[in-house]
């Protein structure tokens, strides 16, 4: 009981003090920031709502319809009524002229017409008070900085943990989901500066038991369903609890099968029930404080997400479970459209020749399965995610197929603790 205590002490205090950041935000007058508001709605006038990059490829898309309604949303949290607008969130989309347009008319004085109570936009804490300074193009830089920064301390800790493998091997799981380009979108960069955030805090928590772990899992589910817009939601729970155990296996600590997978399962539900719960909560609180049923709408959008189907794709609910987990490898090989099936084929062929080539040459005569079968489990877990959401994983590819750093992190680990090489013993 005193453990669940904790927990609930955990979401409230966690959910609490996010809103009260998000409420200070939106104290901010409007016209403090409309100009900047105004000329970064014009800085989208000339792309499309999803700009491909000069490569062509799928990875390197520019989510600018979900930038333009984050930002008409921030623009409709109003000091005015900063209570009410920071939790009864919306925009006005444009009508036929689409969100870009209806962002800029939002500046200008039109009214809302699209509910979007469903997310807490908490991204909006960071943005509404940088526009004060500065416009959308610069603090997606500034967004994308901190994450950089962030990526290098959790690599300065797994060195001083004696893990500088396990951080060479962040970096290279990092970059082989392109991961610079989140700079692209401000939606694509929450769940990844919310993942190193609590890749910091896990780690340096770790040793003070499987109880501080779940914790801090209960406080990533919490700030991961605040700030991100559901895109690689995964990576804020998975990449650090794939940290935590690789440090302690490293330091000889990683303990019995049983306790490792009950860590896992613990950590896993208290962050999937901080998560839904989390979203439970915006759902209500806009319902109570408007008088308005808006968790119907939520729940309409959420069932979507599992079986929906769009009708300009030409595709039922089958295929896009189908295609879902094919869709995220396409897209991670570089794909030019969503299942390029040459480069999911020729991209599987290649890395596993490189993998199996480098296991094969310098395998080991002792295996270490105990962490093996752990980062197995976490691993196949982002493809898991893409079959169950299969609608949304099959959509919105070029940003969720970067949950797969989890399972190249996951599966280059199981080389490195199962390979003789000298230089890594040290």
């Amino acid at each position: 009981m005193k453990k669940i205590l904790g927990y609930v002490g955990a979401f409230v205090g966690t959910l609490t003090i996010l809103w009260l950041l998000l409420f200070l935000s939106a104290l901010i007058p409007n016209n403090s920031i409309k100009d900047n508001m105004l000329k970064s709605s014009i800085s989208y006038s000339d792309k499309q709502p999803y700009q491909f990059s000069k490569s062509g490829s799928m990875n390197g898309i520019e989510d600018n319809y979900a930038d333009s309604i984050l930002l008409g949303v921030l623009w409709n949290i109003d000091s005015k009524d900063a209570f009410v607008s920071s939790l009864d969130t919306k925009y006005y989309d444009g009508e036929d002229r689409g969100e870009n347009y209806g962002l800029y008319s939002s500046i200008n004085g039109h009214e809302a017409n699209q509910d979007y109570t469903r997310y807490w936009h908490g991204s909006v804490t960071f943005i509404r008070p940088l526009m004060l300074l500065t416009t959308v193009d610069n603090i997606e830089w500034i967004s994308f900085g901190a994450f950089v920064l962030m990526l290098l301390i959790v690599c300065v800790i797994l060195c001083k943990k004696k893990c500088g493998v396990a951080a060479v091997l962040l970096l290279i799981s990092m970059a082989l989901v392109q991961i610079w380009n989140i700079r692209l979108s401000l939606e694509y960069m929450s769940a990844f500066n919310v993942a190193m955030l609590m890749c910091i805090v896990f780690l340096l928590f770790e040793k003070k038991g499987d109880n501080s772990i779940t914790l801090c899992s209960v406080i990533s589910g919490v700030m991961v369903a605040f700030y991100d817009f559901l895109t690689t939601e995964t990576v804020s729970i998975l990449l650090p609890l794939m940290l935590v155990f690789i440090v302690r296996a490293k330091d000889n600590r990683l303990g019995y099968r049983k306790e490792n997978i009950l860590l896992l399962i613990k950590s896993g539900l208290t962050w999937g029930v901080s998560y839904v719960s989390c979203f439970a909560c915006k759902w209500i609180l806009a319902s109570i404080v408007t008088g308005e049923n808006k968790i119907t709408t939520a729940f309409s959008s959420a069932k979507e997400r599992f079986n929906g189907v769009e009708a300009e794709e030409n595709i039922t609910a089958f295929e896009e479970f189908l295609y879902a987990i094919p869709a995220n490898l396409s897209t991670a090989f570089g794909g030019t459209v969503r299942v390029d099936a040459g480069r999911v084929i020729g991209g599987l062929i290649l890395f596993v020749m490189i993998i199996g080539s480098i296991y094969y040459l310098f395998r080991s005569k002792k295996k270490n399965k105990e962490i093996a079968l752990i980062l197995l489990i976490i691993g196949v877990l982002p493809y898991i995610r893409f079959a169950v959401l299969n609608n949304h994983s099959y959509l919105h590819e070029f940003f969720t197929y970067r949950a797969q750093c989890v399972s190249v992190m996951a599966l280059l680990s199981m080389i490195w603790f199962n390979v003789e090489v000298r230089l890594w013993k040290k």
